[in-house]
This record gives structure tokens, sequence and C-alpha cells, in this order.
């Protein structure tokens, strides 16, 4: 029975990102390793310890490092034990995720080694458009990474040609971590139920929004753009929690939105909310390839979305949705109002979406990684 360990400073990274990496290795019959901080943290952080038990309770190893969350450098001190881990183990293949997990692999890479290993940065910081401090300090550290690997892993086009040109032999694309498309075709509720729930009327405009409230997921410029629109049909919820939530509510009451705008918390009803919803817009400033986006589609609604890595994989503009510069009010504008006064066409959009998205659904991802991991299990 092969070895193997998969690698993220965080549980929630296992827990939210990596199922299908775990039922690929289920089905090649290895024997699972999961490295991270498995500690109970705040916010995605709290189901730590819960995944850790039930992935034991299912004959997967865990083992736990005190890691520091969003930080490539604070975890430097925990090399050595990763490196303990390594030799101990002898693993036949390690598979590290996201920068930091990536980082803390390749510095604990002894000079002599047996295992094979894989790379997946689930979203690059030197991405288009970012800081010149993230590029000119994250490319060189993530080629250096890269260099290491015996296959490295792109969840969007951006990344995958990237990797690419650095190592072609080494470079994979993969759909994703694998959605459960079925999960969002359908709901027990009716949208008039579901809606009556949450205090909007039938005849109301929707808009939906699934993330984290924070600066880079960038709600603020759907309020704007609604309070522009002085249309009182619509509404706007937004599903998550984050530090910019008491800035959101500030925002919408100088807007004179608060009876519009219906910040939703942390929701575990999803596919509800998007089935009751009419739109669905995705501002976010940068991304790798938004699951909630795909949640979306999967559900058939019409998109618009900021014009970023990682959506532009999932959307064609004017054939699926509309895509907009995230900074620019007046495009988003234009773009609601435009896919709000031609119902047929949202319909249709909305139909290719549930198209389009299957390419991206959990099957069809467990055995592109099936195949990868295969080639590196000889």
């Amino acid at each position: 029975m092969k070895k193997v360990l998969m690698m993220a400073p965080m549980g929630s990274v296992h827990r939210r990102f990596n199922n299908a990496n775990i039922e690929a290795l289920r089905q090649l019959r290895c024997e699972i390793h999961l490295l991270a901080n498995f500690e109970k943290g705040r916010g995605s952080e709290q189901q730590n310890p819960v995944f850790a038990r039930k992935c034991e309770n299912e004959g997967i190893i865990v083992h736990s490092l005190p890691f520091v969350r969003a930080s490539l450098f604070g975890n430097l001190g925990l090399v050595k034990h990763i490196r303990e881990l390594l030799q101990q183990e002898n693993f036949d293949l390690v598979h590290a995720h996201t920068e930091t997990g990536g980082l803390l692999l390749r510095l604990s890479l002894g000079t002599s080694h047996n295992s094979r290993y894989v790379y997946t940065p689930h979203g690059m910081s030197f991405y288009k458009g970012a800081p010149l401090k993230a590029r000119l300090l994250f490319k060189p550290i993530e080629k250096w990474i890269c260099g290491a690997m015996d296959a490295n892993l792109g969840m969007n086009m951006e990344e995958f040609d990237v990797l690419t040109r650095w190592n072609k032999a080494s470079a994979n694309y993969v759909h994703g971590i694998g959605l459960n498309v079925e999960r969002f075709k359908g709901t027990e509720k009716s949208k008039s139920e579901i809606r009556n729930e949450l205090g909007i009327s039938d005849d109301a405009i929707l808009i939906c929004s699934v993330g984290e409230l924070d600066d880079n997921k960038n709600h603020s410029i759907v309020v704007r753009t609604i309070a522009e629109l002085h249309n009182q049909k619509i509404y706007y919820i937004i599903c998550g929690v984050g530090p910019n939530h008491d800035s959101l509510t500030e925002l919408a009451i100088q807007s004179g939105l608060q009876d519009h705008i219906i910040l939703a918390g942390y929701r575990k009803d999803i596919p509800d909310i998007l089935h009751a919803s009419d739109l669905f817009v995705f501002p976010s400033f940068h991304e790798g390839l938004p699951v909630s986006l795909m949640e979306a589609m999967a559900s058939g609604l019409p998109v618009i979305c900021s014009e970023i890595r990682g959506n532009v994989d999932l959307v064609k503009n004017g054939v699926n949705g509309l895509l907009f510069s995230p900074d620019n009010y007046s495009q988003l504008s234009k773009a609601i109002a435009q896919i709000l006064s031609d119902k047929k066409r949202m319909a249709e959009m909305g139909a290719q979406n549930s198209r389009d998205v299957e390419n991206y659904s959990y099957s069809v991802v467990v055995e592109e990684l099936k195949q990868i991991y295969q080639k590196n299990l000889v």
C-alpha cells in the first residue's frame, strides 16, 4: 500500500478544498496522511477538530502542527518538525497545498529522497494586476518551489500557463476542487417559501453574493451600484462573515438601503439562497478558481463577475454572464441594468451555466487527480 501525505497550513484547506484529492487517493487504496493545524480557530477554522475526528474515523492518519494562518514566513520554525515527519514516515508521495504549504515542503526536503512531490498553489500571489511587491517577492519563491516538484497543479488557466512556461513536463491542469453539482440543481423548498423566510417578496429582484466580508471580495461596489440604480425592487443578500460586516452595514444605512441589503452571515443553506435568487454577482479583486461562482452556475443563475483570473475561466462575456472591471462602478451598473432588462437572456445564460459547470464536477476532478497520482506513485 502506497503511503501519501497531504500537507497544508490549516485544517480548513483540507476540509474545504481537498475532498476530491482524498477520494482519489482512497480509490487508489493509499494510506492517507493529513498534516495541518487542526486546532479550533476562528471563522473557517472552527470545524477543524470535528473534521480531524471524522478523518480518523475513516482511517485517515492526522498529524497536527501549530501552523499560523495566512503567513508565508511565520511558519518557518516548523520546518524541523516537518522534516522529521518526512524522514520518519518515508512517504511515497507528498502533496503540498497553498503557497505556505509549498514553501514549507520545499524547505523541508533533504539532499536525497525517494518520495515524489506534488504542489497545488490554490492561487499564486503574483496574479495579473497584483502589487509590484507581490510580483517581485513571490514569483521567484513560487518558481523555486515548483522547480523541486514532480508535478505542479494549476486550477485556472493563468496559473497553468505560468507552470507550463516554467516546466512543461511537470505542469498539470485540474478543473478546480470538484463541485457537487447535484447539490445545487434543486431544493426541497419552493422559491416562494425560501423568499418568505428571508422576508423577500416574490416580485422583488434578488441579487446574491457569497464570500467572506473582506476588502478582496469587494461587496461594497455592489451596494454602491445598487444605490445608484434607484430601483426599489432590488434586494441584495450577502452570505458570509468577515471584518467588513460593520462597514457594509454602515454603507447600507448611508445609502438608504438598510432595508434592501441583507448580511446573512454564515449559511448552511446556500443552495436554497441561490435557488431563491435572480442574479449572482461576484466582484472580487482576485481569485484562484472560485467555488461560490461555480455553485451559482450549477444553480442555473446568470452571473456578473469581475474580469480576473479564475472568473474568466468560467464566464465568457455575453455568453453565460457579463464581466466588469472590479473597480468600475459604471461597468457594473450597466451590466446589472442590461441583464435584468432581458428575462429571456437571463434564462439562456443560466441554462448555459448549468451545462458548462459539469466540466468542474466532483467526478471529473477525482478522475483527473487519480491520473496524476497514478503517474507519480510508480
